[in-house]
């Protein structure tokens, strides 16, 4: 991937993540939620703008199952609605059209799935790691 802030290739993560973890691995949709968090984290934690684009589409993926993890819900609106510096457009559009898409079916019925604050807690230490430039991928 060329640039880190391909809106497609991490909307094509959280699925593939979503379809291994829940389908493959049985994992819930708070457990599949944070392992993506995990194993994506320098992805995740790269700019606003990626961490923006993996909530809303955890988000996604977790309405689509009817349930979404509490430490995704309790942050969405800080960071998903975020202004963007430097994004390309197609980018901005697509991830557009995904809220679009959230807004829809966040007023459908849905569950929200309580962790254990050590869960909350491991989430947290992902999401605030910095990345350095040796984790930087080329």
């Amino acid at each position: 991937m060329d640039e880190r802030t391909k809106y497609i290739s991490i909307k094509d993560a959280v699925v593939y993540g979503f379809d291994e973890y829940i389908n493959e691995e049985h994992f819930n949709v708070c457990q599949a939620s944070g392992k993506i968090i995990e194993e994506d984290w320098r992805e995740v934690n790269f700019n606003v703008f990626t961490k923006a684009s993996y909530f809303l589409n955890i988000a996604i993926e977790s309405f689509k199952k009817g349930q979404i993890a509490d430490f995704i819900y309790e942050k969405l609106d800080d960071i998903i609605w975020k202004e963007f510096d430097e994004v390309i457009e197609e980018e901005l559009i697509s991830y557009k059209e995904d809220l679009n898409i959230f807004e829809q079916m966040k007023r459908e019925k849905y569950e929200i799935l309580i962790t254990s604050i050590a869960d909350k807690s491991r989430i947290e230490y992902l999401l605030n790691l910095k990345i350095k430039n040796e984790d930087i991928q080329r």
